[in-house]
């Protein structure tokens, strides 16, 4: 599960090390910059509704704020990186004028050297992790920034001002559709309240929706009641159906189907046995 970035502004830079064992991330986003590396298995990554299937020994990075969503199709290890971009402007001032894009489907061929040299980098972190020698963070923190180094110098490009200005716009729509949505997930919120609420037409709001997020409101609301009912289920010791329908799931079944499909096992598998993904 990803553990929480909010010191990342203080640090610069974060690495984590994961075994996946649920089967999807929900989507998500946010204003860090992240590299994912595949130490074994493999996964799909989604992003803004792009599919980037991943194996071992390869990298995918999510730039900023882009929408994204993971599936596993096994368990998996793998190798997060997180970069503040505000923390980075105090080596590189303007870097919010680009977009990073590393993704081995997209990749150029005078790009090819820097990506292995960046997987390389990658795998000279376990050894660090594990050993736990004295100067380990200091070593694992100096390879992040060469690795940093060449992202800014291999894969990255000028962003235009109207694209900039749109991309905030949406993003901040996006923030507060989604706020309300995690408020208000309890109730039963349809796709016409909704678009009410925030005054624009039902397929307007739907189409905006679908394009921004890589998935239907109604999937996204369903993912955002899961993860809350999820949370309960390993911290409270109500009935099952009880914390279900607590979080607006109205038919058990789907609820049922929804949560084996992205965890993996059952409600009772996970409360009777902790398995605190």
């Amino acid at each position: 599960m990803y553990d929480p970035i909010f010191d990342l502004e203080q640090t610069g830079v974060q690495i984590h090390y994961y075994t996946n064992e649920r089967k999807r991330y929900p989507v998500h986003w946010h204003s860090a910059i992240e590299l994912i590396f595949i130490l074994n298995g493999n996964a799909t990554i989604i992003i803004e509704g792009i599919e980037y299937p991943v194996i071992s020994g390869e990298l995918l990075l999510i730039d900023s704020n882009q929408v994204h969503e993971f599936r596993y199709e096994r368990e998996s290890m793998m190798i997060v990186m997180y970069f503040s971009r505000s923390y980075m402007r105090n080596f590189v001032p303007d870097l919010d004028q680009y977009t990073f894009c590393c993704a081995k489907r997209v990749l150029k061929k005078e790009q090819l050297e820097a990506y292995l040299r960046i997987c390389d980098f990658m795998k000279e972190l376990p050894p660090l992790y594990i050993i736990q020698i004295i100067g380990s963070k200091i070593k694992s923190h100096a390879i992040a920034m060469e690795i940093f180094f060449e992202l800014v110098n291999h894969f990255i490009e000028k962003k235009s001002e109207m694209k900039k200005t749109a991309r905030s716009n949406v993003l901040e729509r996006l923030g507060k559709i989604t706020e309300y949505i995690d408020t208000n997930h309890a109730n039963d919120i349809s796709l016409e309240d909704i678009a009410s609420h925030f005054c624009l037409s039902r397929e307007y709001f739907s189409r905006f929706f679908k394009k921004n997020m890589g998935i239907t409101f109604t999937k996204y609301l369903n993912q955002v009641r899961l993860m809350h009912a999820y949370q309960d289920i390993c911290n409270k010791q109500d009935g099952i159906l009880e914390l279900a329908e607590k979080h607006g799931f109205t038919s058990y079944k789907v609820f049922y189907k929804m949560f084996h499909e992205v965890y993996g096992c059952t409600p009772r598998e996970v409360r009777n046995n902790g398995l605190h993904l």
